[in-house]
């Protein structure tokens, strides 16, 4: 099983739209036979001085830096990862561990309550839509801001994050952007995303259930 850690990094969410959204993704990935799992790990909060302002076309925007939050997350994956080596331990050496299916948390997943910002030459100093992700060696940390999916209407704004998270899971397995009907079909404008169908197109499923499966081998 690839477990996957999940973070809220920031201060304000709507705890029970995320806590639906968590829980729908699993849903999809044992639905679909997929041995991926998010696992939710608590919050990174972040204070007001980690917040940068932004000049954009629209006005003035607070967002994260990229950089500082990524760190973050990694540093947060590799002290869950030694606590679950510990744990680990602690049953092999009381004879517990009698499962030989060993389960793996390399990735770590970090939802944000702001916009994402960075100096990265390769990425606008704003980056809007959908999420970023960065690899430290053989750790992945996967970064997504909620900001541009909100909307007045639940349903909407669920569907959207949905679509988010199921998106850079793909990327952690190796899927490229799609030009199907598929979640791995980036948005210009969010109107595209709310037509994007929420599942991934055939082809982009046989590649993930592929690589998934590659790597439990």
């Amino acid at each position: 099983m690839e477990l996957v850690g999940f973070v809220h990094v920031g201060n304000t969410f709507n705890e029970r739209l995320i806590a639906r959204v968590y829980k729908r993704v699993n849903a999809y990935f044992k639905s679909k036979n997929l041995p991926i799992r998010l696992v939710y790990l608590g919050k990174l909060e972040l204070g007001p001085g980690y917040l940068v302002n932004i000049q954009t076309e629209n006005g003035n925007v607070k967002g994260y830096p990229l950089e500082g939050v990524t760190e973050l997350l990694h540093a947060k994956l590799i002290h869950t990862q030694e606590e679950i080596m510990e744990k680990r331990k602690t049953r092999e050496e009381k004879n517990e561990n009698k499962n030989n299916n060993v389960s793996k948390m390399n990735k770590i997943f970090g939802i944000l309550n702001f916009p994402i910002v960075s100096r990265n030459p390769y990425l606008d100093f704003y980056e809007k839509f959908l999420g970023i992700q960065q690899d430290f060696h053989e750790l992945k940390v996967m970064v997504l801001s909620i900001k541009p999916f909100e909307d007045n209407d639940e349903k909407v704004f669920e569907k959207r994050l949905f679509k988010g998270i199921l998106h850079e899971v793909g990327h952690a397995f190796g899927l490229n952007h799609c030009q199907e009907d598929c979640v791995m079909n980036p948005p210009k404008v969010i109107g595209e995303w709310d037509l994007r169908r929420d599942d991934f197109c055939e082809r982009c499923f046989v590649e993930l259930k592929r690589n998934v499966k590659w790597k439990e081998d």
